[in-house]
């Protein structure tokens, strides 16, 4: 994920604008209070009232366990576009990038177009634990850019380099790390699966 000297200082503001506000919306519209929201996502209570509150930055792998306790995608807690125009164009200069814990992410496509579905690209550092164990309803495809990815499923594992992907069912508990001395960069690309029950766990 290439760096932008030029990019405005507060672009990870702008990107983390209103995501206590839209968990929170989110929460309520599911009918669930913060402390089943937290249950069902391993969290502590107070961290997540921080994190609505806006008080708190949550890591990635915190907003992908919260994403997917909502049985969202992630890219929902991050934007309010509703659906509704049939073309979105997203420049580059113009996607801001959440660096946390040593992983960035940019969301590359709004719920407008298809709604389920989500891409986004990722950096995760070799210095990091990488992303924990999470799992949630739909569909992954994980195409590597540069460096080397490594894929840890319930019992198997596997390591992309540039060029290579692995498709599978979202289902299946998955973490991600970088391996080697190089940051993991990759393309995520997902499909949910639509009035799905949640997924257990």
């Amino acid at each position: 994920m290439p760096n932008r000297p030029d990019a405005p200082r507060d672009a990870r503001s702008l990107a983390l604008a209103g995501l206590g506000d839209r968990i929170r919306r989110l929460r309520v519209a599911r009918g669930m209070d913060q402390v089943e929201l937290a249950e069902h996502a391993e969290l502590d209570a107070e961290h997540l009232e921080k994190v609505e509150r806006g008080d708190a930055t949550p890591s990635l792998d915190v907003l992908a366990q919260v994403a997917t306790a909502l049985d969202v995608g992630l890219s929902e807690l991050f934007s309010d576009i509703k659906p509704g125009p049939a073309v979105v164009v997203l420049r580059g200069n113009e996607v801001p990038t959440v660096d946390s814990g040593g992983m960035a992410l940019q969301v590359l496509t709004p719920r407008s177009v298809i709604p389920g579905l989500y891409a986004a690209r990722y950096r995760i550092l070799p210095t990091t634990s990488g992303v924990r164990p999470v799992r949630h309803e739909g569909h992954d495809w994980l195409y590597v850019l540069d460096g080397k990815l490594h894929v840890e499923f319930d019992h198997e594992s596997t390591t992309l380099r540039a060029g290579d992907s692995v498709s599978f069912s979202a289902r299946v508990p998955h973490r991600l790390s970088a391996l080697g001395d190089r940051p993991a960069e990759f393309l995520a690309v997902g499909a949910a699966l639509l009035n799905s029950p949640r997924c257990e766990g």
